[in-house]
């Protein structure tokens, strides 16, 4: 006849649950076919006083298992607890670890990932901004203006490169224009264009006389394409072009040393434009009309005779319009985008 704890591991599968196997005994205890030592040496061991490290039985864990997680031999873990094969263990039971192994924690080992190295807070760097092309045809002058006080607390943002009205203003890199300004009562920029390069980089161009035809919002140009006149269009006292960098698209940088690096004030030649198109030879001087501000002032067509166009010596800083006294007392708004 087998052994006791035999019976108990033939009637008790390991598969029931500790509460059914506790019910089981306790049945078979009361009809008297298994002696109560063998009931309490199969169900579980008693609570030992464990010299060393101790474990708290989860759920799914066996002898097995327990002894491959503490590192440890599944015999030496069920001699430390007075335990056979056939000895059930439950969750929440207290089982005794053998010397060697190592303290324990009822819990998996954690698997949160390694931590990183914390984000740097440094802002990155904006890009370093280069022309390819000077922004206004020569011959014309500009000196560093960038942060002169402006009426209202503004700064200047940009350089003023100073040149004869209806000379042409061009495309310093390929790029998209992005915004187009028009002239309206109030407005400090007057017409003008922003266009947006690939890395998020605009620059903007204002105090135009008219704009180049066929370009809009959205259109893709070319670096040395004529975008417009320079004009005096906004709060321009001269004829000149306001000209401003913003580098990655973020607030503006002094524009002085860009256009200094790419100095193109003595150049008189039109640069070659997009599709073979042949560059006007002179530009044409527009006259102010009292067209209504909703009307968009373009390039001629025709030109006039060619003439040679004269020298503009360097001019000291001036005062816009803006700065002056205004007799209405009115103030206006600094840039007026069109609904395009």
């Amino acid at each position: 006849m087998p052994p006791v704890s035999a019976q108990v591991s033939v009637v008790v599968p390991r598969a029931a649950s500790a509460r059914s196997r506790w019910l089981l005994a306790i049945v078979m205890f009361a009809i008297g076919i298994v002696p109560a030592t063998a009931i309490a040496k199969a169900v579980g061991p008693a609570q030992p006083a464990c010299p060393g490290a101790t474990y708290s039985v989860v759920s799914g864990d066996s002898w097995s298992r327990i002894a491959s997680r503490q590192s440890v031999s599944m015999t030496s873990l069920m001699n430390a607890n007075g335990a056979t094969t056939a000895t059930v263990i439950h969750p929440g039971q207290t089982l005794c670890l053998p010397g060697t192994a190592a303290p324990t924690t009822t819990t998996p080992p954690p698997t949160t990932p390694t931590p990183t190295s914390p984000t740097s807070t440094v802002p990155a760097a904006r890009p370093a901004v280069t022309l390819d092309v000077f922004p206004v045809q020569g011959p014309c002058s500009f000196g560093d203006t960038y942060g002169a006080p402006r009426s209202g607390g503004r700064s200047h943002e940009g350089v003023d490169i100073i040149a004869k009205a209806g000379q042409f203003v061009y495309a310093v890199k390929d790029g998209v224009l992005a915004k187009k300004y028009i002239d309206a009562p109030g407005s400090l920029s007057g017409n003008g264009w922003r266009l947006t390069i690939g890395d998020g980089t605009y620059f903007f161009y204002a105090h135009l006389s008219a704009f180049a035809p066929g370009l809009a919002v959205g259109s893709p140009v070319k670096a040395g394409q004529i975008l417009g006149q320079v004009g005096m269009t906004g709060d321009a006292p001269i004829p000149h072009t306001h000209f401003e960098v913003h580098p990655g698209g973020g607030p503006s940088v002094n524009p002085t040393p860009i256009v200094r690096a790419i100095d193109g004030c003595k150049s008189t030649s039109v640069p070659p434009q997009p599709g073979g198109t042949p560059p006007p030879t002179v530009p044409t001087t527009t006259t102010p009309t009292t067209t209504p501000p909703s009307t968009t002032p373009t390039i001629p067509t025709t030109a006039p005779a060619p003439t040679t166009p004269t020298t503009i010596a360097q001019e000291p800083p001036f005062a816009h319009r803006r700065d002056l006294s205004d007799p209405t007392g009115q103030p206006r708004a600094r840039r007026v985008a069109s609904p395009a």
